[in-house]
């Protein structure tokens, strides 16, 4: 086995064929190069086979040094505790002799399988793992639920593809999500893709998921460069609806149960006295008076809102593996279209179509209280749709320079 630095073509390969993060990946790579920014690939090859690969990232921390961190890599066994001493032993070589203070580690490895609901489906063996890895230096950061700016979230919810039609898909969901998605179909909610100077209009849905949840992550610059970074295994699509189409199904609707109606209470006029018959055109009235309401909403948001509601809208990553969901947002003032489970819906066939094995929600909290939980709707909206939840080992670091580190970390304290 040697340690070296990967060319381009080698760690594609690699990772194409091994599971790995969309963040180990080509893309990434080419994208950091191209903004000068300072990234490695480095791996173990035994002759010309490939055995581990990682694509490193490195930052300047207290002006002489720097901290190199992998997102979700290296990718490799890591049940292979001859390659990971090797891996890792060379690595601690290699960044020291590049003014390394430290280095953080996030393997793309599951600890746990759980529910929707959060209950343990299926344990993994990790304490080898993190064994070896304290043995060299490394201290594992534990197992921490919540969001934090320090660290990735270690909780997935996933949907798993595998082998399944998108008739399949939709039958194993939650009826609610079900019946929720059938009437988006039904209302004539649409998505489209957005062109690199729509982004403003991703980017507007998505500060009303700020302002909804109170937090603020990223500027629309950051999007528009992860949408040129990942080029064509990005999309950025829109969910919308022409109120023209829908006003144009409604008035179907209320010309066929009109029709219903009339034809009920004609039948009923020779028998009044007959309960299911009375009962069933008092219904289908009632019907008739619901889908004029809705009629007469739609044309008065039409007149204030326009012909084209953009309902919501996301950022979407894939590679060979998987489909990340990475972020979102949604008009609230149009709820009732339900735009974001049409979204889901049509990205989870495409990545069906794709032969893709796991649609990916991407992070929730980990935390499954009712009570506590920060992001229960998330949760559960993403459970509606068949998710299961993949639980990370989390993060690892190894101090590169011990004194610099202890000045780094009492800094920090401050």
């Amino acid at each position: 086995m040697k340690f070296c630095e990967l060319t381009i073509d080698e760690f594609d390969s690699f990772v194409k064929d091994e599971f790995s993060h969309y963040t180990q990946t080509r893309a990434h790579y080419t994208g950091r190069k191209a903004m000068n920014m300072d990234v490695h690939l480095v791996g173990v090859k035994e002759g010309e086979r490939v055995l581990a690969a990682c694509l490193l990232t490195g930052a300047v921390s207290l002006k002489f040094f720097k901290y190199y961190y992998t997102h979700k890599g290296p990718v490799m066994d890591h049940h292979n505790q001859e390659l990971v001493r090797f891996f890792y032993t060379h690595l601690t070589s290699y960044l020291k002799a590049r003014k390394g203070l430290f280095v953080l580690v996030d393997p793309y490895m599951t600890r746990n399988y759980l529910d929707g609901d959060g209950n343990v489906t299926a344990e993994q063996p990790v304490d080898d793992v993190i064994q070896t890895m304290a043995s060299l230096g490394y201290m594992h950061r534990g197992y921490p639920i919540g969001y934090s700016m320090d660290s990735q979230a270690r909780y997935f919810s996933v949907l798993d593809l595998t082998a399944k039609t998108d008739d399949e898909l939709l039958k194993e969901m939650e009826y609610k999500t079900r019946r929720n998605i059938n009437k988006t179909i039904e209302m004539g909610v649409q998505m489209r893709d957005l062109s690199d100077d729509e982004m403003d209009k991703f980017f507007s849905l998505y500060r009303m998921a700020e302002d909804k949840h109170d937090f603020s992550l990223f500027g629309l610059e950051t999007f528009k460069r992860m949408k040129k970074m990942y080029g064509d295994n990005a999309r950025v699509v829109l969910a919308y609806i022409d109120l023209n189409d829908y006003l144009s199904r409604l008035q179907a609707q209320l010309t066929a149960k009109r029709t219903e109606f009339e034809t009920s209470n004609e039948e009923l006029k020779q028998n009044p006295d007959f309960r299911k018959l009375k009962n069933k055109t008092a219904e289908l009235e009632k019907a008739v008076h619901q889908i004029e309401k809705k009629i007469a909403e739609t044309e008065e948001l039409k007149q204030s809102d326009g012909d084209i509601l953009e309902l919501a809208s996301a950022i979407y990553i894939f590679n060979n593996h998987e489909l990340y969901y990475l972020s979102s947002g949604s008009n609230p003032k149009y709820n009732k279209f339900m735009g974001a489970y049409h979204m889901q819906w049509e990205m989870i066939k495409f990545a069906n179509q794709l032969g893709l094995k796991r649609y990916n929600f991407y992070g929730v909290s980990g935390d499954f209280n009712e009570e506590t939980s920060p992001d229960m709707g998330v949760i559960k909206f993403k459970k509606g749709f068949n998710a299961y939840i993949d639980e990370q080992i989390g993060d690892f670091i190894k101090p590169l320079n011990g004194p610099a580190y202890k000045f780094y970390q009492l800094l920090k304290r401050k």
